[in-house]
């Protein structure tokens, strides 16, 4: 399997190479002890992720090797109207909100990425909107 980078958005962008199926798992489950944050994963020849790694809600938004539109984020069933209709990341040290239909609970956000991994195609049991 050739690697697949987890790129920070941070300024300094650091850079972890997962060759593994587990390793990607731990290495997200990890993330989540620095709070709601955005990372990227490159994947050689099929793609980039953009997840949000959070609780209890993430986000995965795909774009094509080259980084141009469309770009495309997944959306799950609609979520509990009482909620506050957006989800605070941390991208680069900037508060970002992303509105709360494209969020997903973080197993599945990890769920995704991992099928991404295996099939390097997006997956077909979650709906796709364009962003």
């Amino acid at each position: 399997m050739n690697p697949i980078k987890i790129i920070s958005s941070y300024l300094n962008q650091d850079e972890i190479e997962i060759t593994r199926e587990e390793e990607l798992r731990d290495v997200l489950r990890d993330l989540l002890k620095h709070g709601n944050s955005v990372v990227l994963l490159e994947f050689p020849d099929s793609g980039v992720l953009t997840i949000g790694v959070g609780t209890p809600f993430g986000f995965v938004e795909y774009m094509d090797e080259d980084r141009s539109p469309p770009y495309l984020v997944a959306t799950d069933d609609p979520k509990n109207e009482e909620q506050d209709p957006f989800v605070e990341f941390d991208s680069g040290g900037t508060p970002t909100p992303i509105p709360i239909k494209n969020c997903l609970p973080f197993e599945r956000v990890v769920e995704i990425v991992v099928y991404f991994l295996r099939n390097k195609k997006l997956p077909d049991y979650v709906s796709w909107i364009e962003v």
